[in-house]
């Protein structure tokens, strides 16, 4: 299969702010978005001098283009598939003047990427180049969450301070907890519910919080003995059952919850199906 090549520049100032540019809005592909710059890649060109090009036609700079830095897929609405390839480039020379295909600009923090509305990808992507090169190494949080299935349905739970948004059971682990430890003192605070094990872990992910907080979360999926009887804490207003046909209809505080609980039920699904054979 052959795949076209995408460049992408994270463009550097002396004072350690990056280039970050709006997508139009009349794009095809994440309209208003904000994104680094680059573009598609000419065959008869070498990456790095695609790259230059683009960032001279965008946005108007005089760059170095210095060592790669991520590898990544691009998947449009359309099928359309390319590699992108993302480098380092220090800024040379030149005012930003944008061409039709952006709308705004601004140089930032690295760490202030997250106040922009993007992809999660992107904000991995910056968040990786900020705890490389920024001047201090960003802190995290482990949060560690249970996927719990019961006759085929998993259980959800709203947030207070957002009951638009659904999460899973869990939380924070804290400093001397390991995380069957963490996830035990999380779901009896939040559910009352005692005598969890966990089965496998399934799947985890970086982000932030709304408020810059950088948390890696994991999820495993867990089994309660005995009878369950919820009770929620008041970090929660509502909760549900959901099947798996039914993840994709919720609002998820997490890019990648929805991907952790569908894995849970094929986990689910496979250790039910070892049982009865």
């Amino acid at each position: 299969m052959e795949y076209k090549i995408a460049v992408k520049g994270i463009i550097r100032r002396e004072d350690g702010d990056i280039l970050i540019v709006k997508r139009s809005e009349n794009d095809d592909y994440f309209p208003g978005m904000w994104e680094t710059v680059g573009g598609g890649m000419d065959e008869e060109l070498m990456p790095q001098d695609a790259l230059k090009r683009e960032i001279k036609e965008e946005v108007g700079l005089e760059v170095k283009v210095c060592q790669p830095f991520n590898v990544f897929p691009i998947i449009k609405d359309n099928g359309e598939t390319k590699i992108g390839l993302t480098f380092i480039c220090d800024y040379v020379g030149g005012e930003v003047v944008l061409s039709a295909e952006h709308s705004e600009f601004a140089w930032i923090k690295p760490n202030n990427f997250r106040e922009y509305k993007t992809i999660p990808a992107l904000y991995r992507e910056i968040s990786s180049y900020a705890n490389m090169f920024g001047d201090e190494h960003e802190k995290f949080a482990i949060s560690q969450k249970g996927i719990l299935i019961r006759d085929g349905k998993c259980l959800i739970l709203t947030l207070n301070e957002d009951s638009k948004r659904w999460d899973i059971p869990g939380g924070r682990i804290n400093v001397g907890e390991n995380k069957l430890a963490g996830l035990k003192r999380e779901l009896f605070e939040e559910l009352g519910v005692k005598d969890i094990k966990i089965i496998s872990t399934l799947h985890y992910d970086a982000w932030h919080t709304p408020i810059g907080y950088a948390i890696c979360g994991v999820a495993s999926l867990i089994e309660v003995a005995g009878d369950i009887e919820i009770k929620l804490s008041c970090e929660h207003t509502n909760h549900a059952w959901i099947s798996k046909d039914e993840i994709d209809n919720y609002n998820f505080i997490w890019p990648e919850m929805p991907t952790m609980i569908k894995r849970g039920f094929e986990e689910y699904e496979r250790i039910k199906k070892g049982k009865q054979s």
